[in-house]
């Protein structure tokens, strides 16, 4: 091989490797505003249903965040790396990081599910460990309450879903009389 072929694969090289960082980029660029058009259309089509309002942010946030994944993976890709290599660094960091925030992701997981359980509504007055108040919001990691004395007390959703909550709006309703007939 003499040094000018040698020179020509190396220019053929550069070549190839800025047009694949370019197109890695264009995707990139495509993948961000996929996403985000995905978010806005689906809470543009959820607005008319009567779903909850935190529920439909966090299934925006959910479907921006898995085509953000996508377009990540397929980035990487192009640039050359293997989809199975990124796939295993993507769950060895996981790990890593699910083992770091452990409070915080059960807060997470107990916010969502207030979010769908629903034991209690925003407004609703509660008790939570001798703390009343009426429900302003309910978040990933925490839920607000509002006392008669308009102090602001941050319960970590945690905490609501391991202890006792008295719902204190909920309306008794009187189960049906026994049939009389039997």
């Amino acid at each position: 091989m003499t040094w000018d072929s040698f020179g020509d694969a190396v220019g053929r090289l550069a070549e190839a490797s800025a047009f694949r960082v370019s197109v890695a980029v264009l995707v990139a660029l495509c993948a961000w505003r996929t996403a985000e058009w995905a978010r806005r259309s689906f809470e543009g089509a959820t607005r008319a249903t009567h779903a909850d309002a935190n529920t439909r942010l966090i299934a925006g946030r959910l479907v921006y965040g898995c085509v953000l994944a996508l377009g990540m993976i397929w980035v990487l890709s192009l640039v050359g790396l293997e989809p199975a290599a990124i796939l295993a660094t993507f769950g060895a960091v996981g790990l890593a990081l699910s083992l770091a925030v452990q409070d915080i992701l059960k807060s997470f997981f107990a916010g969502l599910y207030l979010l769908f359980e629903r034991p209690f509504l925003i407004g609703d007055e509660i008790d939570v460990r001798g703390q009343i108040g009426a429900v302003e919001h309910v978040g990933f990691r925490a839920t607000n309450i509002r006392t008669a004395d308009n102090v602001l007390i941050v319960v970590p959703n945690t905490i609501i879903f391991a202890e006792v909550v008295a719902n204190r709006s909920q309306v008794r309703r009187d189960p049906p009389a026994p049939n009389a007939s039997n």
